[in-house]
């Protein structure tokens, strides 16, 4: 009985066979790590804290600082964060940063739809432990917009409470409010 040394053949591969190979890795390379940036910023949006002015309508600052002030807010000082639409327009949340709309339990951030429709208003206190986000937008999506989570402090030393708003047709209804350790569950 004879034995089949070569019984597997050998494969050459010509240089534009190699150029090809080293093209298809890249691609998937490339793709896997734009799959990777872009997953890794969905684990709840941050937003940022911007000049009203330079992202809200000006009629939208105008009645949001009616409806929320006596007079005396200047619109250069109020600061919006925008909430990305996902179907139903975008979301405005508005921190006047006047001493006038602050009390002992802390500031009202109130929210608009884009056209001008006041879905939620909260009194939160800004003061968080370093690293906690006061607002940010959830990976959940009810009815067209992102969830909303609200951090503030407790009086429990390492322990911050989050308050799970979603978008119900009409308003913004807190879902639950959970317990949990600084730095945890962002």
């Amino acid at each position: 009985m004879q034995l089949k040394v070569n019984r597997f053949p050998n494969i050459k591969y010509s240089k534009i066979q190699a150029i090809l190979a080293i093209i298809c890795i890249a691609l998937f390379v490339v793709t896997a790590l734009f799959v990777k940036a872009t997953s890794s910023k969905k684990g709840g949006q941050s937003l940022t804290w911007t000049d009203a002015r330079d992202i809200a309508p000006a009629s939208l600052i105008e009645r949001a600082s009616r409806q929320n002030s006596i007079g005396g807010v200047e619109a250069k000082s109020i600061k919006v964060l925008q909430v990305p639409s996902h179907g139903a327009g975008k979301l405005y949340i508005f921190d006047f940063q006047s001493p006038q709309l602050c009390g002992v339990g802390g500031c009202i951030y109130p929210v608009y739809q884009e056209s001008g429709k006041l879905v939620l208003s909260v009194i939160a206190n800004p003061n968080l432990p370093k690293g906690e986000v006061l607002i940010r937008a959830d990976d959940t999506v009810q009815n067209g917009f992102s969830c909303l989570v609200i951090t503030q402090s407790t009086s429990t030393e390492g322990m911050v409470s989050r308050s799970h708003y979603c978008y119900q047709g009409a308003a913004f209804v807190k879902f639950n409010e959970a317990l949990t350790k600084v730095g945890e569950n962002k």
